[in-house]
């Protein structure tokens, strides 16, 4: 019965270390364990920023949980140096005007809170963002924050460089 009872053990000790040893493998990660399902993810490709202070935000919910919302809580504008040229703040994002968020699933839309913007996994949303002032033309970034305050996953930035349109 021992003899039984240890080559089960044995089993059991392979079994979880090649199931941990190849789910590494598959996700880059043999320094720690990694799991790309826990942390949001976010692609702003797409987003379009006008002269007169309009910002398409163009945002698709890429990684993450399916089981809630990824909740953005900042929207900034910025110039290529860093420096801020306006922001939203989670109060401004969690009271957008349904009218000014375009879900292109109707499923599952993104939406504000009362609190933050919520884009459910899978995504892919137009939100409109105006600033109360015009800007110049030339370079921007425009960069998200999600509620944990990052605004990058997995070695990818939730930013993107856009051009001022007139």
């Amino acid at each position: 019965m021992e003899k039984e009872v240890a080559l089960a053990l044995l089993g059991f000790l392979i079994a979880t270390g090649m199931t941990l040893w190849l789910y590494q493998i598959d996700f880059q990660g043999l320094g720690h364990l990694t799991n790309w399902s826990k942390t949001v993810g976010y692609c702003l490709e797409g987003t379009k920023l006008f002269t007169n202070g309009t910002l398409f935000l163009q945002i698709s919910r890429v990684d993450g949980p399916d089981t809630y919302g990824g909740f953005i809580v900042l929207v900034q504008v910025l110039y290529p140096n860093g420096t801020v040229v306006y922001q939203w703040n989670a109060n401004q994002l969690g009271h957008i005007p349904k009218s000014d968020i375009h879900n292109e699933f109707s499923l599952h839309p993104a939406h504000s809170t009362g609190f933050a913007l919520c884009v459910p996994l899978g995504q892919n949303a137009t939100v409109i963002l105006n600033m109360p002032f015009n800007i110049s033309p030339g370079t921007y970034i425009v960069k998200v924050y999600d509620a944990n305050g990052a605004s990058a996953a997995y070695g990818q930035k939730w930013e993107i460089e856009v051009q001022a349109e007139s």
